[in-house]
C-alpha cells in the first residue's frame, strides 16, 4: 500500500496534520491541561493530527519533539466515542509514527491520559503496529461527590477521642517545622504537604491531629469554579489501618461538597490498597476513569505503509 496523502478521505473521514488555526476545532477531543498546546502547534516541536467526518472532530493525536535531542512523545491520542473499531486511531498512530521519522527520532514514545475504556483497543493497535504493550502507570478519577449518599458506609465514620480535623490554614509555624523536620522519616518527599505550596487551597485543605500533633493531611488544588484535585492523602503508617485516612478524605469531600460538587484525584498503579478503595467503595460516585500510559516503539530502520 502507497503512503497516504497528508489529506486522505476514506468515505467522509478526512485526515488532516494540524495548525495552530485548525487544530482550534478539536478542543472538545482533548485533556483541559493540553488545550494551551493548541495554540501553539507548529509542526515542529508541537504537532498533531486530526481526523473528521461530516466536518465534525472525530479524533486527534498530539505530540511533542525536541528534535537537537532526538526526542518525541505523543502525548495524546483520542478517538471520539462513535468512531471506534473503523480504523481512525491506527491511522492517527501512523502519521505520528512518520510525523517522528520526518524528525530523525529512533524511539517513538507515548505516554498521556486515555480514557479507561480506550486502553483494550489502543492496546491492540499498539501491538499490531509495532509499539510494546502499553503499561499503566497512573489512574485518574473524576469524582460527583453529590452521590455520595449512595455510600452508605459514609455515615457510619466516626473520629474516636483525641481525633480532630483543622482548617490547614490554621497550621502552626511549630507543626510546620516538625512536618518539614519529619521528611523522608515518617513520610516520603512525594507526600509532602509543602509540595508546590503555591498550588493548593489552604481553607479547603485539612489536617488530621492527634492529642494535638499533626498525624496526616488532605491537600486539594482548586482546578475549576465546581472542581477540587484530591492532591496528597498521608496519614502516619500506625494510624493507617484504623481507617483514618478513609475518614479524613471522606470528611474532607463531605465538607466541600456544596460549593464543589466534582473531584478529581490521581492513584499510582502499584497502589493496590487504594485501587480497590475507590472501586469498591466509591464506586457510585466514579464518572471517568482515565489512565495515564506508556508505550515505546523503535523507529530506526522501520516504515510502515500497514495502516489500514
Amino acid at each position: 500500500m502507497s503512503k497516504p496523502k497528508s489529506i486522505e478521505e476514506v468515505r467522509t473521514l478526512q485526515l488532516e496534520e494540524l495548525t495552530a488555526s485548525t487544530a482550534r476545532a478539536y478542543k472538545s477531543l482533548v485533556h483541559p491541561k493540553h488545550l494551551e498546546l493548541l495554540d501553539h502547534i507548529n509542526g515542529s516541536s508541537v504537532w498533531g493530527f486530526g481526523a473528521s467526518n461530516n466536518n465534525q472532530p472525530a479524533g486527534i493525536v498530539l505530540g511533542r519533539s525536541a528534535v537537537n535531542e532526538g526526542q518525541a512523545k505523543i502525548i495524546e491520542l483520542v478517538v471520539a466515542e462513535g468512531h471506534q473499531r473503523r480504523g481512525m486511531g491506527m491511522k492517527l498512530l501512523w502519521h505520528a509514527e512518520q510525523k517522528m521519522r520526518e524528525q530523525g527520532i529512533s524511539d517513538g514514545q507515548f505516554a498521556g491520559f486515555i480514557k479507561a475504556q480506550d486502553f483494550s483497543w489502543l492496546s491492540k493497535i499498539a501491538i499490531r503496529e509495532g509499539w510494546q504493550l502499553p503499561r499503566v502507570k497512573t489512574y485518574m478519577y473524576t469524582l460527583g461527590s453529590m452521590r455520595l449518599g449512595e455510600c452508605h458506609w459514609v455515615e457510619r465514620l466516626a473520629l474516636p477521642v483525641g481525633f480532630t480535623l483543622f482548617p490547614w490554614k490554621d497550621l502552626t509555624p511549630a507543626e510546620r517545622l516538625d512536618i518539614e523536620q519529619g521528611e523522608g522519616q515518617w513520610y516520603t518527599p512525594q507526600l509532602s504537604p509543602f509540595f508546590e505550596e503555591g498550588k493548593f487551597d489552604p481553607d479547603y485543605s485539612t489536617g488530621l491531629r492527634y492529642q494535638g500533633k499533626v498525624i496526616g493531611w488532605v491537600i486539594v488544588q482548586r482546578m475549576a469554579g465546581n472542581l477540587l484535585l484530591y492532591k496528597t492523602m498521608f496519614v502516619q503508617e500506625k494510624y493507617q489501618q484504623q481507617a483514618r485516612g478513609i475518614t479524613l478524605l471522606m470528611k474532607t469531600i463531605a465538607q466541600v461538597q456544596p460549593a464543589f460538587p466534582f473531584g478529581m484525584c490521581f492513584v499510582e498503579h502499584d497502589n493496590e490498597p487504594m485501587l480497590r478503595f475507590m472501586e469498591r467503595r466509591l464506586g457510585p460516585t466514579i464518572l471517568h476513569r482515565k489512565l495515564w500510559i506508556e508505550t515505546t516503539k523503535v523507529l530506526v530502520g522501520q516504515y510502515s505503509d500497514h495502516f489500514c
